[in-house]
């Protein structure tokens, strides 16, 4: 975009022209690919709660369900749209498994319940808490579904732009959200079905 043209669409909108990188509803907002740079400030906002929090003094259902209310809280709306590096991910699994058993992020204690087992379901005897990782996928895979198969402006432009005949384009872009969406392209198309209906709408069922 010209300059004259990102002008123009300041004057017109009303609003004055900002850079990248910024911040919007606790959320990073850049261009390229995400890097461990983009996230540290939520990592950092993370871990002072963690350690400022008087863990030695709750239980661990107290400890647990702080993670649940605030620390998922903190990572929703990053998970949402952006895939986040292994070693940012195992970080945060590490000061929960260490808040919750000791509560104390620097406090390792030795425990015979493996911390995968407490991650499981209620109903499979675990606390109903879940990976950074595994929450991260998944809500990449939501998002990638509905960019591919709902119909709405956003996934259309979005499909125009990073779709060629059915499959990702192979080119390079600088585009932040397309590099975690792209991870789950064919897992979205080899778990989808059509439906065939009046010949008015066709739609994807996954």
């Amino acid at each position: 975009m010209t300059v004259t043209i990102r002008n123009m669409l300041a004057q017109m909108s009303g609003f004055s022209v900002g850079t990248l990188p910024f911040q919007y509803l606790g959320c990073p907002i850049f261009q390229g690919k995400p890097k461990c740079i983009h996230f540290e400030p939520i990592v950092d906002h993370i871990k002072v709660k963690l350690a400022t929090w008087k863990g030695v003094l709750l239980c661990i259902m107290g400890r647990v369900q702080l993670v649940k209310s605030i620390v998922h809280d903190m990572l929703a709306y990053s998970f949402h749209i952006y895939r986040w590096h292994v070693c940012l991910l195992h970080m945060l699994d590490r000061w929960i498994k260490f808040f919750v058993w000791s509560g104390d992020i620097h406090t390792r204690k030795i425990c015979t319940v493996s911390w995968k087992y407490v991650c499981c379901p209620w109903e499979n005897g675990g606390l109903n808490l879940r990976s950074r990782r595994a929450i991260n996928a998944s809500l990449l895979l939501n998002l990638s579904w509905k960019l591919f198969c709902q119909e709405s402006q956003c996934s259309t432009l979005f499909q125009q732009q990073f779709i060629s005949c059915g499959t990702p384009r192979s080119r390079y872009f600088k585009a932040s959200i397309w590099t975690g969406v792209k991870e789950f392209f064919n897992m979205v198309t080899e778990n989808s079905v059509w439906i065939i209906g009046t010949g008015e709408k066709n739609q994807y069922l996954a």
